[in-house]
């Protein structure tokens, strides 16, 4: 018990998580969807529509790479994709992300992640219809991406 309170404390008392966003995060969130959908259209693939929750959670993961300096699908205390679409209330039924680092515009970051089979497994899958997309810069100068794509859980 003593520990789990200890614990508890800590948490409570970890400083905020710092990340410094570019001025332009709104038009590089718009510019990264635009990249996104032409891909996926040259696919055959329908458009994904912008989803908030999404870029929410997309946005806490470049955070955090940008603070750490590096590149994790995990998150603080390890916590994988599916715990961060839990914590902003989207019922997934699929979900996929795709990080980055070092690319200067939401073009190059597209043409990275097309470039990559696995990021372009997850940038062209048939089961997404949302998006969401996060930019940090790092204390090294270096922006941080994250994009996450997903389909809501029918209810």
């Amino acid at each position: 018990m003593k520990h789990a309170l200890a614990l508890t404390l800590m948490l409570a008392a970890a400083p905020a998580l710092a990340c410094e966003v570019p001025a332009d995060l709104g038009g590089l969130r718009g510019a990264l969807l635009v990249q996104t959908n032409a891909e996926r259209a040259s696919a055959g693939l329908p458009a994904l529509r912008m989803e908030p929750r999404l870029g929410e959670a997309a946005q806490v993961q470049a955070c955090r790479m940008a603070d750490r300096e590096r590149l994790t699908h995990r998150g603080s205390w390890f916590a994988g994709l599916g715990r961060r679409l839990r914590r902003v209330d989207y019922p997934y039924a699929t979900a996929v992300e795709n990080i980055g680092e070092g690319h200067r515009s939401a073009a190059e970051i597209v043409r990275g992640w097309m470039e990559s089979p696995e990021h372009r497994v997850n940038m062209l899958n048939r089961q997404i219809t949302e998006a969401g997309f996060g930019v940090a810069r790092a204390e090294n100068g270096r922006l941080h991406w994250s994009m996450v794509g997903a389909a809501q859980r029918s209810e």
